[in-house]
């Protein structure tokens, strides 16, 4: 899943998401506008190499439940696909692997992806075709307390009604029956810029399904088919309203939300 966010995240505790990122206060500014953080291992990958086809990048070795946290950016238009491959199952995926795509996103862009992983091994893949450039990868493990893992767990066996601390439900449902396209499920204002946080799971297998936070200058996809999980996102927004909006067709399981102010 991939958004584009215009408006500043102080904190993105994402889980199961990928997005591109667009800052627009760096617009116009001679350097990127998203520094590699100094916790970050980095790859550089010359593309002019050769052609690759699910080529070994790196590989990696987590002690405990980690937050693997994955940011991409690139000089070069064709598409680059990065497979990350783990020993264990990745939390709001179904499987143990995920897709990242990234085509040009030099300047002031970046692909951002977080997932939770277990304890155990994990793979990263590069498929590209020859072509003058290159691909920068990098990449930073978090570890997790096994209570927070536990409670993804749970999460990702269908108990979704497991929120954070401090946050409260606002919006659940039944998907099976449903056929919703935009419907605004719940509507958030506010008269001065404020921080908020919002977690949302789905137990969906089937069907179609996206949930969104959609303002005047801001669109973040937060839930999808692939991406089950999204955990404390934590944003700060200008005043406004904002709504979220839930598109289902054919879809099972249900659908939880919750919101600290």
């Amino acid at each position: 899943m991939k958004k584009t966010v215009y408006i500043i995240l102080i904190t993105c505790l994402f889980i199961g998401i990928s997005l591109i990122v667009l800052d627009q206060l760096s617009i116009g500014k001679d350097k990127h506008a998203f520094d590699i953080p100094l916790e970050y291992s980095k790859e550089i990958i010359d593309l002019s190499e050769h052609k690759r086809e699910d080529d070994l990048l790196f590989t990696g070795e987590l002690e405990t439940p980690s937050v693997l946290s994955i940011i991409l950016q690139s000089d070069t238009r064709n598409k680059k696909t990065i497979k990350i491959v783990s020993d264990s199952k990745v939390l709001g995926k179904g499987s143990n692997e995920y897709i990242l795509n990234v085509r040009n996103t030099s300047k002031n862009k970046q692909v951002y992806s977080t997932q939770m992983l277990g304890k155990g091994k994990y793979s990263v893949y590069l498929t590209s075709e020859k072509i003058n450039g290159t691909l920068t990868i990098a990449y930073h493990e978090s570890p997790v307390d096994q209570s927070i893992y536990d409670r993804f767990c749970k999460i990702d066996m269908g108990e979704l009604n497991n929120p954070p601390e401090g946050y409260i439900e606002i919006y659940s449902v039944d998907l099976e029956g449903l056929n919703y396209i935009d419907e605004k499920v719940y509507t958030i204002s506010f008269s001065d810029t404020k921080t908020i946080g919002l977690s949302a799971y789905t137990s969906i297998n089937q069907g179609d399904f996206s949930l969104d936070l959609i303002g005047e200058s801001l669109e973040i996809g937060m839930l999808d088919n692939e991406s089950k999980i999204c955990d404390q996102l934590e944003i700060t927004l200008m005043a406004g309203e904002y709504q979220l909006k839930l598109n289902c067709k054919d879809a099972d399981g249900q659908v939880y939300i919750f919101m600290k102010e």
